[in-house]
């Protein structure tokens, strides 16, 4: 059988960017295509309306506010400066607000369709945008993550003719005045004698709560933070409802102004930046009561794309006992943190006004804790689904104790109006149904995932520049070439959701130096480009495997080439993924590389060839890969960080298992076997390994990654 193969691609613009493909147009400001000095006029955010702000705050302490609203009337037409260029006209605006420690912006917002906006800070380390009339909505609201720094610059893009670009508006500054990105810099808080109080989702306790934390949000609205959670029902539909407390939104205008988060986690336990680039701006409030049962149902003004990954979570709206609990969440704003009750969770009123038998009290969490931040939190039930939303209650890091959740069940049809209660949405064809198990809208599953990669047992991996002047040869190099392409074959249909490489070099000159990775189809060579989508080189970890998912799912059969392009405009850019080592005249070959000649297999260059797999692999999460060599043997999720499920063909006993890099070394990996499942835990570097597992009936191999 042929071997597989995927392609890499760097891109640069050329031609006008608002003709280029949805995946691209997201990226580039034409500002800086069109080499503009920054802007150095700002407007001034006047502070007397802040300490007003901070006196309220301070009042109510129970509101996680991180942020307090300037109001502003900020336009195209009033404000900022007009730029004309041959390839478009620019309009920008510098906004500072002095000492905050982070600004994020709300617009009266329904662009024209060949508008583009942009937000950014003046050095480029954060980009928002582009939002175009795609994300225009019904409340003509759009909220932008915040950005880090006293500084911000809108800029709108449009083309030479016509000018038309719709509604545009500044209309209010949020000013961070308790600095929010602190939290992302440490996942978990820690007491003064440096034990944790809170657990990452990442960690051991949330190995299987996986699926779960895809459902779950950070909300942003109102200066204030704190959590939700997409929410299933009964018809299977792909609305994307959000189920949160009536404390953290409580009205319509703080519904369509809000900004939800999704995956926003540590990359591993406890370890790397979590990304506010996965959100959603505004929904719709459905239904809340007057602080009398606190929860709030909202429904997204968009879809969360596959590349989200979402999950709605499933419910339980009897009114029974939890055995047990967990609550996923966002202390202080920060990457998810999961706590867990082993003991049953017994029915007891928090006051406060609320309806009497309305909320559940967690007595003690074994595991983790609760904070501010964490209000609208979901908590689950020993079955995984949800019976009740975060309220309040006492618990905090040093003392993980007396939390409420408002009962899923009073929330359901304690009142009978459509607008103060969860059953009439959530069970829209009046089924009756009281329980519900989550899903996955697109339907992905987690324990289908497969990854193909085109290195085999034994080839070590390395980037060659034997040859050239200066360079390597699966990156920039002396020869200029511009694209690298790796080939895959399927047996049956290829539902690709992403792709994986392992990097060796990437050192950025700028903060929007980027590469593009690309799919192709076609027979012998890359033919026809399917997809593409800008990567900065900045947001890539060399010497490591790194995920790029995509924004849609790949439907492909038969030979796909999936690879990426790198372009020479900075001589100081340095891009280069791993490729296999020399197979020789008669290996295996599945790289393929482009310049002006066109493209042609790596083996067939006379001065510079060699035959050789690029560091590329597939993922595919939504379809059966068929690999070269059967595999019965089940492992999930792959790639990982630190732990894989096994799951062995008629639950065959284990007797051994062995772990062993790419060269064939054996590593350390520890089995836990319980009874309801068998997992493999490990803290290994990077890379892709080897696992043997040993039964009495016969020995099973497979392949998974490490990131």
């Amino acid at each position: 059988m042929k071997p597989k193969f995927y392609l890499l691609i760097l891109f640069a613009f050329s031609c006008p960017y608002w003709m280029v493909a949805q995946s691209q147009e997201s990226i580039i400001p034409l500002s800086v295509t069109e080499n503009l000095p920054l802007i150095t006029k700002f407007e001034v955010m006047p502070l007397e309306e802040l300490e007003n702000c901070l006196d309220e705050t301070v009042s109510h302490p129970e509101f996680t506010k991180f942020a307090c609203p300037l109001y502003a009337n900020l336009r195209p037409d009033n404000s900022g400066e007009w730029t004309e260029t041959p390839n478009g006209r620019i309009w920008r605006l510098a906004i500072r607000s002095p000492n905050a420690h982070s600004l994020y912006i709300s617009l009266h917002f329904s662009l024209h369709p060949e508008a583009r906006l942009f937000i950014y800070d003046p050095k480029f380390d954060y980009l928002r945008g582009a939002y175009t009339a795609f994300n225009n909505n019904s409340a003509e609201i759009l909220t932008v993550a915040p950005i880090q720094g006293e500084e911000l610059i809108v800029e709108l893009n449009l083309p030479p003719t016509p000018s038309i670009y719709g509604k545009l508006q500044v209309t209010k500054v949020y000013h961070d005045f308790y600095n929010v990105f602190k939290e992302r810099l440490s996942s978990a808080r820690k007491l003064p004698n440096g034990n944790k109080c809170e657990e990452d989702i990442n960690c051991i306790n949330g190995q299987f709560w996986q699926t779960e934390k895809r459902a779950v949000c950070k909300i942003i609205t109102n200066g204030g933070i704190g959590t939700g959670t997409l929410i299933g029902n009964t018809s299977g539909s792909d609305a994307p409802y959000v189920l949160t407390a009536q404390h953290l939104i409580s009205s319509a205008e703080m519904a369509a102004e809000a900004l939800f988060v999704f995956n926003y986690e540590s990359a591993g336990c406890g370890e790397g930046l979590a990304s506010n680039s996965k959100s959603i701006s505004g929904a719709a409030l459905l239904a809340t009561t007057d602080q009398q049962i606190d929860f709030t149902l909202l429904r997204l003004f968009e879809k969360l794309p596959p590349a989200y990954r979402p999950y709605y979570a499933g419910w339980d709206s009897r009114n029974i006992n939890p055995q047990s609990g967990v609550s996923i969440h966002h202390a202080f704003g920060g990457p998810q943190q999961i706590a867990i009750e082993y003991h049953p969770i017994e029915s007891e009123d928090i006051g406060r006004g609320y309806e009497e038998n309305s909320t559940w009290k967690v007595s003690h969490w074994e595991v983790g804790t609760t904070e501010s931040g964490s209000s609208g939190a979901p908590l689950f039930n020993e079955q995984h689904r949800i019976v009740g939303t975060l309220t309040g209650g006492r618990s905090t890091c040093g003392y993980a104790k007396d939390d409420y959740f408002t009962k899923f069940s009073a929330a359901w049809d304690h009142y009978p109006e459509p607008s103060r209660q969860l059953k009439y949405w959530l069970d829209p064809d009046q089924t009756g149904e009281k329980v519900l198990d989550g899903y996955d809208p697109y339907g992905f599953n987690v324990e289908h995932c497969d990854t193909a990669w085109n290195f085999v047992v034994r080839d070590e991996k390395e980037i060659n520049g034997t040859g050239l002047a200066w360079g390597w040869a699966s990156g920039h190099n002396a020869e200029r070439y511009t694209q690298y392409a790796e080939r895959y074959e399927s047996s049956g249909a290829l539902h690709i959701n992403g792709a994986y490489l392992d990097v060796a070099k990437a050192y950025a000159s700028h903060s929007l130096s980027y590469i593009e990775v690309k799919v192709w189809e076609g027979d012998l060579y890359p033919e026809r480009e399917s997809y593409s989508k800008l990567v900065f080189i900045k947001d890539l970890q060399p010497n490591k495997i790194n995920y790029i998912a995509f924004d849609s799912v790949l439907k492909k059969s038969g030979p796909v080439f999936i690879g990426y392009k790198i372009n020479y405009e900075s001589a100081v850019d340095s891009f280069a993924v791993y490729h296999a080592v020399n197979r020789g005249q008669q290996g295996a070959s599945s790289m393929y590389r482009y310049n002006e000649q066109g493209w042609h297999s790596s083996n067939s260059d006379k001065q510079y060839g060699m035959s050789t797999s690029l560091g590329v692999g597939l993922s595919v999460c939504y379809g059966k890969f068929h690999p070269l060599t059967p595999n019965e043997i089940k492992l999930y999720p792959n790639p990982s960080t630190n732990l894989i499920f096994l799951e062995i063909p008629k639950n065959a006993a284990i007797q051994h298992v062995q772990c062993f890099d790419n060269q064939g070394q054996l590593v350390n990996g520890a089995l836990k076997q319980s009874e309801e499942h068998n997992a493999l835990h490990f803290n290994l570097p990077s890379g892709i390994y080897y696992l043997k597992v040993i039964t009495l009936e016969r020995i099973y191999s497979a392949r998974f990654i490490v990131l």
